[in-house]
């Protein structure tokens, strides 16, 4: 081959190297867009995969215990994965929480998270709560008084498969104690807490609960059921409930106006008036026509005779405190009375309650529903 004809051959090569080079750069021009589709294809499974499906970090060589607390919302669970570095995204936390289960409500309970878990297990086991160490249920009924409360307290508590993980004394005098300053101020719910709950915290879920039962049933309801301030300008509800020190001003005087008339009383009287109900009454209708007959007894200056509550036959107007802890059905009932008229009742013992607008009736309703059917 003489010299022209190698210079001809790198020059044809040189020529193709460039055609193919172009035409890679022609391909990449045209399909630009497909080109960059894919890179944010891949991108977007990379950042699936990386942030829901790798493996959490935990710097211990254990299953770590992750606890969460009454009252605790999506938000800060989700939070609190992420800041202590268990999971990558508290947004992704809460995306596929919303997107893959029908609810947000976080159940409380310790959880156990070992370093094959994921972000999707993770919530997985959260929210189907799947414990390593369950809550104990407590459920206080309407119209339990602090001892029986004391010993709903002390008997979930002091199970045995419970004793190992106290860190509390649930003997029942300890409780007690805590308790009798609050009677009527409990709210009765069910309550989830964990082993090593303390007391106190138990104690401050019952009457926060209170707290915003109450404000919350006053703010909504105060128009339908005619609540006023006492000199009648409306209702504000920041004057009866301090928000920022979850109390309420018990002693403060209002207005109520329904069936049997104009009532200015105290807050604190209403939770008495519904403890009360809650003790002579078995379901809302009787507890409105029983309230009825008590706000009349007490306009007309008569004693409450309360059967619960024995110097009540001597002693004019309300007892000191509640004598148990009502319901919300009992203190909407204490608001909103029935008037029948009548300033009597006895609840016969075939457990219907029979009421009387005098005195006579009355005895004639003792002898009929108490004394005959013994």
């Amino acid at each position: 081959m003489n010299n022209y004809d190698f210079k001809n051959l790198l020059l044809i090569k040189k020529l193709e190297e460039e055609n193919k080079n172009k035409t890679f750069l022609r391909f990449l021009i045209i399909n630009k867009y497909r080109f960059l589709l894919s890179i944010i294809i891949l991108f977007f499974i990379f950042f699936i995969y990386n942030t829901f499906f790798s493996k959490v970090k935990i710097n211990t060589n254990n299953d770590l215990l992750f606890q969460i607390n009454n009252g605790e919302t999506l938000l800060s669970v989700s939070n609190k994965l992420y800041e202590n570095k268990i999971i990558k995204s508290s947004f992704a936390f809460k995306i596929y929480v919303k997107v893959f289960f029908n609810n947000s409500y976080l159940q409380t309970g310790i959880y156990s998270i070992s370093k094959n878990d994921s972000l999707v297990s993770i919530a997985n086991k959260i929210m189907t709560a799947d414990f390593a160490i369950p809550p104990i249920k407590i459920t206080i009924p309407e119209g339990s008084n602090i001892y029986k409360i004391t010993n709903i307290i002390a008997d979930s508590f002091n199970k045995k498969e419970n004793k190992d993980l106290l860190i509390d004394n649930f003997d029942t005098e300890i409780i007690l104690n805590k308790l009798k300053d609050l009677e009527g101020y409990l709210f009765p719910d069910t309550y989830l807490f964990l082993p090593n709950t303390k007391i106190n915290s138990i104690i401050s879920s019952m009457t926060d609960n209170f707290f915003f039962s109450i404000k919350n049933f006053f703010e909504k309801n105060n128009k339908e059921l005619r609540i006023y301030s006492l000199d009648m300008t409306g209702f504000n509800i920041n004057d009866y409930f301090d928000i920022k020190n979850k109390e309420i001003f018990l002693n403060k005087r209002l207005t109520i106006i329904n069936s049997i008339g104009t009532t200015t009383t105290k807050l604190k009287d209403i939770i008495i008036m519904a403890s009360y109900l809650e003790g002579e009454a078995n379901n809302e209708e009787d507890m409105r026509k029983v309230a009825g007959v008590l706000w009349t007894r007490l306009k007309l200056n008569y004693p409450l005779q309360i059967d619960a509550a024995t110097s009540t036959y001597k002693e004019k107007g309300f007892t000191k405190t509640p004598i148990n802890n009502p319901g919300m059905i009992a203190i909407r009932s204490a608001i909103n009375p029935i008037n029948t008229g009548s300033i009597y009742y006895i609840t016969g013992n075939d457990g219907i309650t029979y009421y009387a607008k005098d005195y006579k009736t009355h005895l004639d309703n003792i002898n009929k529903y108490l004394r005959n059917n013994r």
